[in-house]
């Protein structure tokens, strides 16, 4: 049996479509400090966990509260990376909606290959894990659970924490973070 503990980043200082690696604005950082503090109420989590983050930015600075708080190091996993998107700032924005839209069977083989990388990834850790990561990479573990095809699974809200559990290859939600109406940033 092995906890995971994924974790949205907090809200970005620019959008998708204005930065391709914004750092935490001023409530990304509060949110950042929150979800320190929710993980610090999970005693599974404790010292021996592995603390992972997206090489993003906006996901490193929300790992940082819980990896110094725990006195840990925060280990970069470009597995955990945000969905592969265009690089021209121009059309992401455009092209995330349109992504968010879709069925993951639909979408291109580099995200195809994307998503095969967080499952095998998940799939393979044996000791509790922090993953501070984006929105639709939780959506990817959702629709993994879920089974289902949609790309948009759910909506985490920024700085929520999502602890997962995998027993015997069987994956299932513990308990869900904060959802909300939001936009991905």
């Amino acid at each position: 049996m092995t906890d995971i503990w994924l974790v949205r980043h907090g809200e970005a200082a620019a959008g998708f479509g204005e930065e391709t690696d914004p750092g935490l604005s001023v409530l990304g950082r509060q949110q950042a400090e929150h979800a320190a503090a929710l993980l610090a109420e999970q005693e599974q989590v404790g010292g021996e966990a592995s603390l992972l983050s997206s090489p993003k930015l906006r996901a490193i600075q929300t790992g940082e509260p819980f990896a110094t708080a725990i006195g840990a190091q925060l280990q970069i996993d470009a597995r955990f990376i945000e969905l592969p998107s265009p690089s021209a700032l121009a059309v992401r924005q455009d092209w995330i909606m349109q992504v968010l839209r879709s069925q993951w069977s639909e979408l291109p083989g580099a995200v195809q290959a994307w998503r095969q990388d967080i499952v095998a990834a998940i799939d393979a850790m044996n000791r509790p894990t922090v993953v501070f990561t984006h929105f639709l990479v939780i959506n990817a573990v959702a629709a993994r659970i879920s089974g289902e095809d949609t790309v948009m699974q759910c909506v985490p809200a920024n700085g929520s924490v999502h602890h997962l559990r995998i027993d015997a290859g069987r994956w299932h939600w513990m308990t869900r973070g904060e959802m909300l109406q939001s936009v991905v940033n």
